[in-house]
């Protein structure tokens, strides 16, 4: 991430993957889809996470994370490519007047996949330029002008892999900052039994799936004394008999560490593994939550799975503070997490009965929810 501005995704479209047909869903700085199962937002939050995946690894290995074309492809009788857009502020030199936007397409060719790439930012001065990605070559326009073309490796190499090698006033600037942010894009989705383990040193940053939680605190406590206080006044408000977080160190040389919660009255620590599932998926969240320098890019899967209603006051006030420093886009179909946020906040998500299409944003279910919360 770079110093000059913070980074931000202002809408997120998509054809044909998987059950989205055809949406295209703004985005603020906290935003959070809001609809019954079944109804798309998953696949939102897996856009993202395609294209995680896709930046950090190229096309065709995305691809087979994925299973294939196939599981990524909407499935409704049709051949048709599947496209996804973003827009934004993440390019050093964007602005609300001069957004940047990459677009990604691919379809299924005779003789492979094939995909197709456009990616629009604004240089330090001077027009924007326009990077096309088809097949094996890219095409650099500026005003419609042609600049340079470039050969990829083939026709599944993306440019997200391959244009930020150039050279800085060739683009390489401004596309490296692209392929950074949707590399960090992070889809947080708790895996609670791994999360219970202790795990090794490393990064410190929360993985997606937690696994690390116990790394990513001791982490936070060392190098962020004063987050970790606030995460831990934020637990307690949860579990009203916490008195600390500590640490025990496991497995010898490995240096693993494993979570201990102490409660006031009681002599013997609790170990993380035998602790509930909600303690420990809203630890994890709060653990992310107050990350210091976090992704510029958080999602989060069924925000509200097995917790405790009260805990959910917490967690929004403190999603409301972190998303000052990650974007922060949110999935729930919890009535009672709604109620505590403010319309602007809300992505209401539902499908079409007649078609199986998500309908994102869903108007006529917003005027409607909106309607009986006046009336509430």
């Amino acid at each position: 991430m770079h110093d000059e501005q913070v980074q931000f995704v202002t809408r997120v479209a998509a054809r044909n993957f998987r059950s989205l047909k055809q949406v295209d869903v703004p985005l603020g700085r906290f935003s959070v889809l809001a609809g019954p199962n079944g109804s798309g937002k998953s696949n939102v939050l897996n856009v993202l996470r395609f294209l995680a995946t896709t930046a950090r690894l190229d096309l065709s290995a995305a691809l087979d994370q994925w299973s294939g074309f196939d599981h990524i492809q909407r499935q409704d009788g049709s051949d048709g490519e599947v496209k996804i857009q973003v827009h934004g502020q993440i390019t050093r030199y964007s602005s609300p007047n001069a957004l940047d936007e990459y677009e990604l397409s691919i379809r299924q060719g005779k003789r492979g996949i094939l995909r197709t790439e456009e990616f629009e930012f604004k240089r330090r001065s001077g027009p924007g330029r326009r990077y096309r990605a088809v097949g094996e070559t890219v095409s650099i326009t500026e005003n419609e002008r042609s600049v340079q073309d470039v050969r990829v490796a083939s026709a599944q190499t993306t440019g997200l892999a391959t244009l930020p090698k150039l050279a800085d006033d060739q683009g390489g600037l401004g596309i490296r900052d692209l392929a950074d942010f949707l590399a960090e894009i992070r889809v947080l989705e708790p895996d609670v039994e791994a999360a219970r383990q202790p795990s090794r040193r490393g990064n410190g940053r929360l993985f997606g799936d937690a696994s690390n939680l116990a790394d990513a605190l001791v982490t936070l406590r060392q190098k962020s004394p004063d987050a970790f206080g606030q995460l831990l006044s934020d637990l307690r408000l949860c579990l009203p008999g916490l008195a600390d977080i500590g640490f025990r160190s496991v497995g010898g040389a490995t240096g693993a560490q494993a979570v201990e919660l102490h409660e006031r009255g009681v002599r013997r620590p609790i170990d993380l593994a035998d602790a509930s599932f909600g303690t420990v998926r809203m630890l994890a969240l709060l653990t992310a939550l107050h990350e210091p320098d976090p992704p510029a890019f958080t999602a989060i899967e069924e925000v509200d799975h097995g917790l405790h209603p009260y805990a959910l006051d917490v967690l929004v006030d403190r999603m409301r503070a972190a998303s000052s420093r990650t974007q922060l886009l949110v999935a729930t179909h919890s009535p009672t997490f709604l109620n505590r946020l403010a319309p602007q906040e809300i992505i209401v998500c539902d499908r079409d009965p007649r078609t199986g299409d998500s309908l994102i944003p869903a108007l006529r279910a917003l005027f409607t929810w909106l309607g009986g919360r006046t009336r509430g």
